[in-house]
């Protein structure tokens, strides 16, 4: 599964999208899918969930964290492990682990979707057994011996969100792109710009894998206009927002180089995993003239035309 499906699967989690479909054969989700929420310390929520991916209950278990105002980006943790109508269980290693067993109520109720006719039926219950989670440096921590079993169906009604861009050289604004395969992770970053006085957007997620846990962030936000600074010919540019952000970066067009140089001691701040350097020896960034578009239920554009 590629970094952009497993945060999708993350915002399921989230309460962002549909978290589970039980005991349906879903050509997304598996074969059984489940799920539930914890308050974690420091503000954070911890959601964790999963779906099976054979009729023996063999699938993968993900921890999904946030805080509740959306501040901060998201960070989530996936594994293989055992997501059945009866158990749910998963070894996060220092991370934590899942040992939980389904206790059902033996009622059913209805639930309705938020601005549709549609309602199903659904059975309560609760886990019961062990879970506990840490996140890295102590960002975060959870721990339940019981917690309920979360409705198996959310609405997406008013939610959604999208991003636009259109290039060329005649766009005044400017798309700044980075990517980076070292140490062995995907670090990828965005900034864009409409215009010289225009707010700044950003977006960024980075992807590893440690002890068989495969780990995913993203971060985006929108930082004042002098963050992101280019001249109109886009041969040199410099990047210095605030928090998350930390230093400065700058580029330089040379003459006698087709890649750009991209130098400074610019880091990011993911959650669970702050002071990334995006600037240096081993990230490649491209700089184009482009004008973006954000929208979520209603667009809202980042600086006009």
């Amino acid at each position: 599964m590629n970094l952009r499906s497993v945060l999708c699967v993350v915002a399921a989690l989230l309460g962002l999208g549909a978290v589970a479909s039980p005991a349906a054969a879903d050509d997304y989700l598996g074969y059984y899918s489940s799920g539930f929420r914890l308050e974690g310390t420091n503000g954070y929520e911890v959601r964790i969930g999963g779906f099976s991916e054979r009729l023996d209950g063999r699938g993968r278990v993900y921890v999904g964290v946030r805080r509740p105002d959306g501040k901060g980006g998201i960070a989530s943790y996936a594994t293989s492990g055992i997501v059945s109508e009866g158990f749910l269980k998963a070894e996060f290693g220092e991370l934590g682990r899942v040992d939980l067993a389904l206790r059902k109520s033996g009622r059913e109720k209805t639930i309705h979707i938020k601005c549709s006719r549609e309602s199903y039926p659904f059975e309560p219950g609760v886990y019961e057994g062990i879970v506990e989670f840490e996140g890295e440096g102590g960002f975060t921590s959870a721990h339940a011996t019981s917690v309920p079993v979360l409705p198996p169906t959310t609405s997406f009604c008013g939610s959604g969100s999208g991003y636009g861009e259109a290039r060329g050289s005649n766009e005044v604004g400017a798309r700044l792109h980075g990517v980076s395969f070292a140490h062995g992770r995907t670090l990828s970053f965005q900034v864009n710009k409409n215009h010289q006085t225009a707010r700044t957007f950003f977006k960024a997620e980075l992807g590893e894998r440690r002890d068989g846990i495969v780990i995913h962030r993203a971060v985006d936000g929108v930082a004042p206009a002098g963050a992101f600074r280019y001249d109109p010919n886009l041969r040199t540019a410099k990047l210095a927002p605030p928090a998350p952000f930390s230093g400065s970066a700058a580029l330089l067009r040379d003459p006698d180089s087709f890649p750009p140089r991209w130098s400074g001691n610019l880091t990011l701040d993911f959650l669970g995993h702050p002071d990334v350097p995006i600037a240096g020896p081993g990230v490649g960034v491209t700089l184009v003239h482009a004008h973006f578009t954000r929208s979520n239920s209603a667009e809202v554009t980042i600086g006009a035309r």
